[in-house]
């Protein structure tokens, strides 16, 4: 079973951006394929990263009665404050548990490059200084 790390297509619902995580939950019988190859995540997300799921993920998986399992981080949340690296770091963190270090190191850069493919005039917001009194 597969895990898709991607950027959320904008359409009329979907209209923040946001980092998707999509976890397949069933191995016995797949989504219907399209004609890229891909399963129906390509309709919703800009695929930049697969990789395959771990056995703890995996038992997981086996619980759930729905094909897919969906994790958003959104730019435009309060604690991300449109940080494309705050946002990959909080993805980063997330998935500590279950993969090794240097496979969530090329997550992130592949996430990173997919952005930088959809969003080319990007900039980093400055941050605010924070002063702290005691």
């Amino acid at each position: 079973m597969k895990v898709y790390y991607g950027w959320q297509r904008k359409n009329k619902i979907a209209k923040r951006d946001a980092l998707c995580v999509y976890y397949l939950n069933v191995e016995k019988t797949p989504p219907r394929i399209n004609k890229d190859g891909k399963d129906g995540v390509t309709q919703k997300i800009h695929v930049c990263y697969e990789r395959r799921q771990t056995t703890g993920e995996v038992a997981d998986a086996k619980l759930s009665n729905r094909i897919y399992t969906v994790f958003y981080i959104f730019l435009d949340d309060k604690k991300i404050n449109n940080s494309l690296d705050k946002a990959l770091d909080v993805n980063f963190a997330a998935d500590s548990n279950n993969v090794s270090k240097a496979e969530r190191e090329r997550i992130k850069d592949a996430l990173k490059q997919g952005f930088y493919k959809l969003y080319p005039k990007y900039v980093e917001p400055k941050q605010a200084i924070q002063l702290t009194l005691f």
